[in-house]
């Protein structure tokens, strides 16, 4: 009878024996210098314009604080008056600003709306001055009391700020101020070619002129070929009248081949 073959006994194990395990470490990669210090350098940025930041708000306003507007300087101004306008008008926006901070561009609109100005720029002056430079309106006329009027015809509100010695009086219909003034102009230029000079001038709504001229003669004048008109006056008065002992005291052009005089002695 044959035998089965034996087994071989296992060793026992012990309580708690566990086979073993072989460890193998694996050894991190290295990162190289340039790679780490490129990954630290958006951080440390960071760091640095927290730093700033933090400086700037904590020391900037003491620093500013050595820099005020201390002046505005005005060119082109040349009526105390009106330097005095101007600086009133822009006090309160230079009052607490610093040379950096100045506000140039409200101050050229507030600069700007001032009537009597017609052109202005506007500058920072180191270290604590505002610089502006202004071209006036020059004013012709006094129109209606109320405004003048520019040399290009433009009425402005600077009746205060202005000395209006010497200025004629213009009045008429307050919408015919352009053909006032173009009447004006055309007049002024043949008077002042026999030496007469406008002071006041009255318009109707006919456009019939009365003008007072600066040795006090009164002239009266249509609008219908008033050119004509005055070109005969003035050579009647540079030929005759100017020299005629009666003295003139009011002429009247309306008539279309002649004049009316009136004398001021009538006796002489």
């Amino acid at each position: 009878m044959a035998r089965a073959p034996r087994r071989t006994p296992e060793p026992r194990r012990g309580r708690g024996a566990s086979p073993r395990a072989t460890r193998v470490r694996r050894q991190a990669p290295t990162v190289p210098l340039r790679e780490r210090l490129a990954a630290a350098v958006p951080g440390v940025l960071a760091s640095l314009v927290a730093v700033v930041l933090v400086a700037g708000v904590i020391w900037l306003p003491r620093v500013l604080d050595h820099y005020p507007i201390r002046k505005v300087g005005v060119d082109g101004v040349t009526d105390v008056r009106r330097q005095q306008q101007v600086q009133t008008a822009l006090a309160a926006l230079v009052r607490d600003a610093n040379y950096f901070s100045a506000p140039l561009e409200d101050i050229y609109q507030r600069a700007a709306g001032l009537s009597w100005v017609s052109d202005v720029s506007v500058r920072r002056q180191w270290p604590d001055t505002v610089k502006l430079t202004i071209t006036e309106r020059e004013p012709v006329a006094v129109w209606n009391e109320s405004v003048l009027v520019s040399r290009n015809g433009e009425p402005f509100q600077a009746l205060k700020q202005y000395d209006l010695t010497g200025l004629p009086r213009l009045n008429g219909p307050d919408q015919r101020l352009e053909a006032v003034m173009g009447f004006y102009h055309s007049m002024s230029k043949l008077l002042r070619e026999v030496g007469l000079g406008i002071e006041r001038m009255e318009v109707n709504a006919r456009l019939t002129a009365r003008l007072t001229l600066d040795n006090q003669m009164q002239v009266v004048v249509d609008r219908e070929n008033y050119v004509g008109k005055l070109r005969r006056f003035t050579r009647l008065y540079r030929g005759v009248l100017s020299s005629d002992s009666r003295g003139v005291a009011r002429v009247d052009l309306r008539y279309a081949d002649g004049i009316a005089v009136t004398w001021r002695d009538q006796k002489a």
